[in-house]
């Protein structure tokens, strides 16, 4: 069979297959950290409605646990809702994103159903047990987040971000340092309501091996290491510790500001989405752009840009053209330097003659008709 196949993955359990530096969740690899990178982007202010959310299930498991068969019935639809509600705030986060939330309505309607009434109000039946296992996960499941997203964000900002290798040596010396601080523990310890799923380098877990086909030869049979959770905090601690052990490790983007995971020695600045400054570039592309022209001035690509758009403004000055011809005319001047910084052959054969004021003139005219 693929690795990642027949996992079980649902709010009470959590499985990644492990193989080389890839993880497999549902028969697709990612490669190792790639969990905790894309929670790393969650921002707090979605968080801290899930903490809202855990807050009002926590009160209505209260509730139910103290209701007599009679109230069960009143209390179960609200508290369907708000299970509802949240599974649909956790679908926006991997690995939530990645799974059946058909299969998870099913289990709503069974277990907060009129026929499972009966079941709940007994103290010692198996239906009951199942039930409140099921809200305490629904509780924990948002404080893991917060709890991780605090460490991981504390890992990467005081570390990490200093480092000026990013290789599996300097990241463990990273950990360690963090890991072992007064300032991490003290942070930590005043988190609220630490005691939830508090951060710990020892996530907990259980593992197994399976056997599966190779993803480089399918006609081979390799080893996989399946690690199980009961507890999201323990998946995204092993994601990362799993992730930094491979070389992989996240870094955040000088562009967009957003988390993104690096899997060699190099520590680039930028990522490879798309930039908010500009929607023609990836971060990275403008990042570089941005620095070669603070670097470049006399840059030939940049020298021959000014001098003609110099020209172009003082024909507006003079009248010889239109604003609306002048403000294509940079546009397009704009779009050759662009293209010529990014391709070297562009930059030596075609960009002189496409910058010529007679040809800059004309494409800029055929476009504005």
């Amino acid at each position: 069979m693929p690795i990642g196949e027949r996992q079980t993955n649902n709010m009470l359990h959590l499985s990644l297959d492990v193989w080389r530096d890839q993880v497999f969740f549902h028969s697709r690899a990612y490669p190792a950290g790639y969990f905790a990178n894309g929670i790393m982007n969650a921002p707090l202010d979605e968080v801290n409605a899930l903490l809202d959310q855990s807050n009002r299930i926590a009160a209505m498991t209260r509730q139910l646990h103290e209701a007599q068969r009679e109230e069960l019935s009143d209390l179960l639809p609200e508290a369907k809702r708000a299970v509802s509600a949240l599974l649909d705030g956790l679908r926006r986060y991997p690995p939530y994103c990645l799974m059946s939330r058909a299969d998870e309505n099913e289990v709503l309607d069974v277990i907060f159903s009129d026929a499972s009434v009966n079941d709940i109000s007994k103290q010692d039946s198996p239906v009951r047990e199942f039930f409140f296992r099921y809200l305490a996960a629904a509780v924990m499941i948002p404080w893991g987040i917060y709890n991780f997203l605090c460490g991981a964000w504390f890992l990467e900002l005081n570390y990490l971000r200093r480092l000026k290798k990013r290789d599996e040596t300097h990241f463990a010396v990273a950990a360690h340092d963090c890991f072992s601080s007064e300032s991490f523990q003290k942070e930590m310890r005043e988190l609220t309501h630490s005691g939830y799923e508090p951060f710990t380098v020892m996530p907990s877990l259980r593992s197994s091996y399976v056997f599966a086909r190779s993803p480089q030869n399918k006609k081979a049979m390799v080893f996989v290491n399946r690690v199980l959770f009961d507890h999201i905090i323990d998946f995204y601690i092993y994601d990362l510790m799993n992730g930094l052990h491979c070389g992989h490790a996240p870094s955040k983007c000088l562009g967009c500001g957003k988390f993104f995971l690096t899997t060699n020695a190099h520590t680039p600045k930028y990522c490879d989405g798309v930039s908010p400054q500009n929607s023609k570039y990836t971060c990275r592309q403008y990042g570089a752009l941005i620095r070669q022209k603070e670097q470049n001035e006399n840059h030939p690509v940049y020298a021959l840009f000014k001098t003609r758009t110099n020209t172009i403004r003082k024909h507006l000055e003079r009248k010889k053209i239109s604003p609306a011809l002048r403000a294509a005319a940079i546009t397009m001047a704009e779009t050759y330097r662009d293209k010529a910084l990014f391709d070297n052959a562009y930059a030596a054969a075609g960009y002189a003659l496409d910058m010529e004021l007679a040809n800059l003139y004309a494409e800029a005219e055929r476009r504005l008709e």
